[in-house]
């Protein structure tokens, strides 16, 4: 992450947001991947095992992409 100059303010509520954001696509990305897996025939221990990983591997991509648009308007502000 990047370091913040001592006197630079930062919008703790855009992060704040953002995090929730993120809390609540994961939520509905597992429920709608175990709702498949479940349809397709996998038990419900199952179903959520794999959904689990499936959405690992969905925030992951998601998570880099805000990390960096973030990362990339707090340059943009010190220009």
């Amino acid at each position: 992450m990047q370091e913040y100059k001592k006197n630079q303010k930062i919008n703790w509520t855009c992060c704040l947001m953002t995090k929730t954001f993120i809390q609540k696509e994961r939520q509905q990305i597992f429920r709608d991947i175990t709702k498949q897996y479940k349809q397709e025939g996998y038990s419900h221990r199952e179903a959520r095992k794999l959904a689990k990983r499936d959405t690992d591997d969905i925030m992951a991509d998601k998570e880099t992409f805000v990390d960096n648009f973030i990362r990339d308007t707090w340059e943009d502000q010190d220009e």
